[in-house]
């Protein structure tokens, strides 16, 4: 790992923020909290066991975390009975996967999910319905749900190998784009998107000594994720329309965590790719 001691900062965040949710629970009503924060609340949990505790225990923390939304994401889906066997295939590629993290295998975590699984759930698949109408939806869906829940979730944990302080940033970063386009600035997307990216890229300036990325990397993540956060957004905001999840009506298990973790989708293996050429982490 690359930072030098573990920072107070992940452990001062994730005490404010349980604050704030105890505030939220007592207070009967009157004190709300947006319903996102406590998976915000969660990648902090998950950073302060990394940094402070032990980075093994923490990846497979983020296993379950993963865990949790492809589960809701595949209880929303039109599924067949026939694909049980590509479904429990796509559970079990999360361990496969987080173990390589485990070990920082980069070469097999990156290859992983995008050609171990994705050539095993279309033979779970076809040995559960053999040759039946619908197999070319269950194969795609499951291996979307995977791919974005999944693969693209490790990167944050993967992120938090190198660096804990640069997975706090990321998640940060992509928080406060998430707050200014969706709570603060509702329907007014250009003008959210421009004050997104002058918070983001002063907020990485200011802290680029903390996390040891260049200044001028830090910049350029600074406009690289509000893109990125909105890029997300946009495509996961139609697939919640296809899979009639309501955002008036969220709750866990028919929306609340897809739509929670949206926005650190697309980010998140961007951000750890970009990080890891130009910082020239291990073998290229």
């Amino acid at each position: 790992m690359l930072d030098a001691a573990p920072t107070p900062f992940s452990l001062g965040v994730f005490a404010f923020i349980t604050l704030l949710l105890l505030a939220g629970s007592v207070s009967r009503g009157r004190f709300r909290m947006p319903p996102h924060t406590s998976y915000f609340w969660g990648f902090f949990l998950l950073l302060s066991v990394a940094d402070w505790i032990s980075f093994r225990l923490a990846i497979w923390l983020f296993a379950g975390f993963s865990f949790l939304a492809l589960r809701e994401y595949f209880s929303l889906v039109d599924f067949r009975l026939q694909d049980r066997w590509g479904i429990l295939g796509a559970y079990l590629s999360i361990p496969f996967m987080t173990y390589f993290i485990h070990i920082n295998w980069y070469g097999m975590f990156i290859i992983s999910i995008p050609v171990y699984a994705f050539l095993l759930i279309p033979f779970l698949v076809a040995i559960g319905g053999g040759v039946s109408r619908g197999a070319v939806f269950s194969i795609g869906a499951i291996d979307l749900g995977l791919f974005l829940f999944a693969y693209c979730m490790g990167h944050i944990g993967y992120l938090a190998y190198f660096s804990v302080r640069m997975a706090m940033l990321l998640i940060f970063t992509v928080a406060v784009c998430d707050l200014i386009l969706r709570k603060l600035l509702l329907g007014k997307t250009l003008l959210g998107y421009m004050i997104a990216t002058l918070v983001t890229v002063i907020l990485t300036l200011l802290v680029s000594p903390w996390t040891t990325i260049p200044r001028i990397h830090s910049a350029i993540l600074g406009v690289m994720v509000p893109i990125l956060v909105v890029g997300g957004n946009f495509t996961l905001r139609g697939m919640e329309e296809d899979l009639g999840v309501s955002p008036d009506r969220l709750e866990p298990g028919r929306g609340l965590v897809l739509n929670s973790l949206k926005p650190y989708l697309f980010p998140a293996p961007i951000v750890f790719h970009y990080l890891r050429w130009f910082l020239h982490w291990g073998n290229l």
